[in-house]
């Protein structure tokens, strides 16, 4: 009995230490991890790639390229990553509509199998990240197409010389692989199958693991797209005014402070032109200024032209990538509905009466709750209201006043004749 247990006991240890090395020499049994992040990228999403194609039990890793270019970071350890790892690398763009540029579009100079789908771009192979001189991945190599200052757009006959392939989707990219040499290790990730007209399909025959970054960053990645980036800030300016004109901290300090948040990781990771940041903050302020005075007049329409230059060139990253103007229009649409209805309904909920009609209000008596300079607030038959005085009455809390005109959401006082 203790000799059959001891034998076990041997056999399991052995096959614990050989199990390893047929593991190595069978990495076709591995799954297709495919990883995929779009937009801009970051040093954050750099190192996520680094490690996605050092995954140990792949048998092939797919990098899905969708990115306009790489915004910051150095990307050297990646591309050394994609170069030596004993793991193949192919490199696919897509889907349709999808553009690789920069130093993403480089990736497909180091990976071992490559592909875009039709309807794709690639090309401005430089500058590797925007606004940084920085190596790519061969420094001697370059597209004799001459996709380092312009791009191609790849059609089902035609794509550059860096592309092997025009494969639709990723699911025909990943069979397209099969039967294909890396590193001496023939590649198996697609079978045939009848179909019912009696032809043959050729479809993925491995597991195929997508992965993405953490939840944290793809949070972060909310801001990685310039316009995403210019509507985090102008969202984040106009809720914390909206909170400072209706009511004590709440929902909408949380909100604003969330968006300025991420307007401020788009500042950290994006290639700035601060000049245009500055312009479209003054376009909020001139838009909060004729607020103040209860109108929406010359002050808003310079506002608007501010906004609207300021969001067009928020970035300096042409022609890798450049704000989208859609995206920026409808930002702006959003902050003159918000400044001219929604703001407007707030205020004159919270300083208003249940009496319908404010013209009553003339001649009434009240309490000046706060300082005028000039504005302040009062209370008037128990309601709170916005007021200001034309008079240099010096009105303080506490002071009685008396309502000569009613102008919109805003009274008028003085002292009581």
């Amino acid at each position: 009995m203790r000799r059959t247990i001891s034998i076990l006991i041997a056999a399991l240890a052995f096959g614990a230490l050989i199990g390893p090395a047929f593991g190595q020499q069978d990495p076709a049994a591995g799954p297709v991890v495919v990883a995929d992040v779009r937009g801009p990228l970051d040093q954050r999403a750099l190192n996520f790639l680094t490690e996605a194609v050092r995954t140990p039990d792949a048998q092939v890793v797919v990098i899905q390229l969708n990115n306009a270019g790489i915004s910051s970071g150095d990307p050297a350890e990646f591309y050394a990553a994609v170069a030596s790892t004993a793991t193949p690398v192919a490199a696919w763009v897509g889907p349709a509509g999808a553009v690789a540029y920069g130093g993403a579009a480089q990736v497909l100079l180091a990976a071992d199998a490559t592909g875009a789908a039709p309807g794709t771009r690639v090309g401005y192979l430089e500058p590797v990240v925007v606004g940084a001189e920085l190596p790519g991945v061969l420094e001697s190599l370059r597209d004799p197409q001459g996709l380092d200052d312009s791009d191609f757009a790849v059609t089902e006959t035609e794509f550059p010389l860096l592309i092997d392939a025009a494969v639709p989707t990723i699911g025909q990219f990943i069979a397209s692989l099969d039967g294909k040499i890396v590193g001496g290790v023939t590649l198996e990730t697609a079978r045939e199958i009848a179909a019912e007209d009696g032809s043959t399909i050729t479809v993925p025959s491995v597991q195929v693991r997508f992965v993405k970054p953490g939840l944290w960053d793809r949070f972060l990645r909310l801001a990685s797209r310039p316009e995403a980036a210019f509507f985090f800030l102008l969202a984040g300016i106009a809720v914390a005014t909206f909170e400072f004109y209706a009511a004590g901290a709440g929902v909408a300090a949380a909100v604003a402070a969330l968006s300025l948040f991420l307007a401020g990781y788009g500042w950290a990771t994006l290639p700035m032109d601060w000049w245009a940041v500055v312009l479209a903050i003054v376009g909020l302020l001139l838009y909060t200024w004729d607020f103040q005075q209860n109108r929406l007049g010359l002050g808003s329409i310079a506002g608007t032209g501010a906004l609207l230059i300021g969001g067009l060139f928020y970035t300096n990253a042409a022609p890798q990538y450049t704000p989208a103007w859609w995206g920026v229009l409808i930002t702006v649409i959003g902050i003159a509905l918000f400044y001219g209805f929604a703001l407007t309904t707030v205020v004159r909920s919270r300083f208003s009466t249940l009496t319908i009609g404010r013209e009553y209000l003339v001649g009434k008596i009240g309490t000046a709750e706060t300082d005028f300079d000039p504005e302040g607030v009062v209370v008037v038959d128990g309601a709170r209201w916005r007021a200001r005085s034309h008079r240099a009455a010096g009105l303080g809390p506490g002071d009685p006043i008396q309502v000569m005109e009613v102008n919109g959401i805003l009274l008028e006082v003085g002292p009581p004749e």
